[in-house]
């Protein structure tokens, strides 16, 4: 059975950019990451301004921000194998070229949330460095945002 974790990040100023990532969940040779669960709100007061996020798959991990130790769900489970990062001041990683798993627009005034149907999750290759980003690729006016990011491995 495949054990599960949490990676969050709680009022950060979301990024506008199409190459550097809000997030990410970093591959190990050993363990497929497949993201099955992904929620995403702000707590800055509401107001009409609107975003567009996508997951894409890298090929480099990012460096700078905040490394995020995945939480185990079932407390029994061992620490993760799969690393995270979340912003501010990330590197762009090396993205794949026009390939975009996930992508949704939001207003701020909401709370998106995404979940896989079962088998049918996104999945980072078992290669060291390999990942997944979240990207805010459209920004109408500086926010913070919350999200959570559920996985397994």
């Amino acid at each position: 059975m495949a054990r599960s974790y949490s990676v969050y990040a709680d009022n950060i100023a979301a990024q506008n950019s199409a190459t550097v990532p809000q997030a990410q969940i970093v591959s190990a040779a050993t363990v497929r990451p497949k993201l099955y669960d992904l929620m995403l709100g702000s707590p800055s007061t509401p107001a009409d301004q609107a975003a567009s996020w996508a997951i894409r798959r890298s090929t480099t991990a990012s460096t700078g921000g905040t490394a995020v130790t995945p939480v185990a769900i079932d407390p029994a489970d061992p620490a993760s194998l799969a690393a995270a990062m979340v912003a501010p001041s990330m590197s762009a990683p090396t993205l794949t070229a026009g390939l975009f798993l996930l992508v949704w627009s939001q207003n701020l005034r909401a709370t998106f949330r995404w979940v896989a149907a079962p088998g049918k999750e996104i999945v980072a290759p078992a290669t060291a460095a390999n990942g997944l980003t979240m990207m805010n690729t459209v920004l109408t006016a500086a926010f913070n945002v919350s999200f959570t990011l559920e996985f397994e491995e």
